[in-house]
């Protein structure tokens, strides 16, 4: 029996899988079209379709899986997302490992608030991974402005965020999928050691980057309008400005030991995460 790993292609699915694979774990990873996931990730990962549009791939995905790390695709509808969730109820799947959100529990407005209420509803063991801001943002939805403009451009004022590495993320996931019952019915807000602002953040990149970049700190007046001329989705666009409202605010720079305590190691501190990508980040890189 294996683990189903959804959201491969994507930063925290792909760094899951390869906790997993490093663990001796047997994994299939789920995919919209294996044939391409094939190609461009290499034949050493088993891949099988799955598309939460089309309730008929669900049968398919399950089949032969235990457990799964569950992802919920932004543009998903609650609907499909929650017949997936009940289906591998149906199909008797034992443990649910699912990626939502630090504080969720306070934040009704975000679709994490309503999947982790499912999953629970479900009667399936379930962990959530309820994890700090994403240092690796940086290197994908904020990535385009860092390159073009030399500017970090979210809506977040001075508030100050516990950065997590999704490397970091993908372990403790690992770990509660190959754990198991240790982790059940646990909700683990996975964040790192320190809470900076955007401004440090920025600070911290010119210095090893060797170039100035800027926290440009725009309203979400500014941010919403300039999002929607780079052709981005409009509901998309407004749970982005919802989520750095929780920074600006001041309600996102809570720290917890959660890493060090399932691990014993310190978690990954964002200099590490910059040199670790420093490569990202240069310019000639932008196609």
């Amino acid at each position: 029996m294996s683990i189903l790993v959804t959201g491969f292609t994507g930063n925290t699915g792909q760094e899951v899988a390869k906790k997993l694979l490093e663990k001796g774990a047997s994994i299939v990873c789920a995919v919209r079209n294996p044939e391409k996931a094939r190609n461009q990730y290499g034949a050493h990962y088993n891949y099988v379709e799955l598309d939460y549009s089309r309730h008929e791939t669900f049968d398919t995905a399950l089949e032969g899986i235990e457990r799964i790390f569950l992802m919920f695709p932004p543009e998903t509808q609650f609907s499909d997302f929650h017949a997936f969730i009940n289906k591998a109820k149906e199909k008797n799947i034992r443990h649910i490992a699912y990626l939502s959100v630090k504080d969720v529990q306070y934040m009704p407005f975000i679709p994490h608030y309503k999947n982790e209420k499912q999953i629970s509803m479900s009667g399936i063991p379930y962990t959530f991974l309820r994890a700090g801001y994403f240092m690796q943002n940086l290197n994908l939805f904020l990535l385009d402005e860092i390159l073009l403009n030399d500017r970090i451009y979210v809506p977040a004022g001075r508030g100050k965020t516990s950065f997590t590495d999704v490397r970091d993320i993908a372990e403790i996931a690992a770990r509660s999928l190959t754990e198991e019952e240790t982790h059940f019915g646990k909700k683990y807000p996975i964040t790192g050691n320190h809470a900076i602002d955007f401004y440090e953040v920025a600070r911290l990149m010119s210095s090893v980057l060797d170039r100035p970049i800027r926290y440009s700190n725009p309203t979400t007046k500014e941010f919403k309008a300039y999002m929607l001329t780079k052709g981005l989705d409009s509901k998309y666009i407004n749970v982005v400005t919802a989520l750095h409202m929780v920074t600006k605010i001041g309600l996102a720079k809570g720290i917890t030991d959660i890493y060090h305590k399932i691990t014993t190691d310190q978690p990954t501190d964002i200099l590490t995460y910059i040199k670790d990508y420093k490569e990202t980040f240069i310019k000639s890189n932008k196609n």
